[in-house]
């Protein structure tokens, strides 16, 4: 969430899931990759359930291959999660949505790709439901959220600089909220059967946000 793309950020924010062996080779990485993608597919298949076997069968390697690289059936389910946020932040809160636009219309147009990669990744639904349940995946994805908080709160305090928004307002009390609040937004629209269609979600979380923020919601147009 900034008017520029975000800097490369370090260690200690991107890459939660290190579990097992580093990848250190082209083909190590290429295995880590496919097993990952591997898990995601099992996890949406199976509505967040994931059997080591069944991952390495659809991966084409061997079980053991799954603890070289993750140490664990919960490390490997970690580093997808991970895999999700990381592609989460780069593709909608660590880049300039609409170069040269208003704040308002800035962050409005940053709502609607948050939504709506959470609409195109069927394992959004899985994550927002029931992964955070697993303790280390918790602690992956509480790291990602805990960046994103801190991301926010940088936007917020950049915006109060140039007077974009209102004086008052505690960056990180309401980076908190904004995370926190699409969070769980997003999982009441994507558990319900079918989901709230997606331009409805994205204006009722637009509203929320601009109140947290302290803009007209309106003043982005539509």
């Amino acid at each position: 969430m900034s008017s520029k793309p975000a800097a490369s950020t370090t260690p200690r924010t991107r890459g939660f899931a290190a579990s097992g062996a580093e990848a250190k080779t082209p083909r190590s990485a290429a295995t880590r990759r496919r097993l990952i993608k591997a898990a995601r597919e099992e996890l949406v298949a199976r509505e967040g359930l994931l059997e080591i076997d069944s991952v390495a069968a659809r991966a084409g390697v061997s079980v053991g291959a799954i603890y070289r690289h993750f140490g664990s059936r919960a490390g490997l389910v970690a580093a997808v999660v991970d895999d999700f946020y990381t592609r989460f932040r780069d593709e909608a809160l660590e880049i300039d949505p609409a170069p040269g636009a208003r704040f308002a219309e800035r962050e409005r147009k940053r709502t609607e790709l948050s939504v709506a990669f959470h609409y195109g990744d069927p394992l959004a639904r899985v994550i927002l439901s029931s992964l955070h349940l697993d303790p280390e995946v918790a602690v992956s994805e509480a790291a990602h959220i805990d960046a994103m908080v801190e991301l926010v709160a940088k936007v917020m305090a950049l915006g109060v600089r140039r007077g974009e928004i209102p004086k008052g307002r505690d960056p990180r009390f309401v980076g908190a909220m904004i995370i926190g609040g699409m969070r769980h937004v997003l999982a009441i629209a994507l558990a319900e059967d079918p989901p709230i269609p997606q331009r409805q979600t994205s204006r009722k979380l637009w509203v929320l946000i601009a109140g947290i923020m302290g803009v007209d919601p309106d003043e982005a147009g539509h």
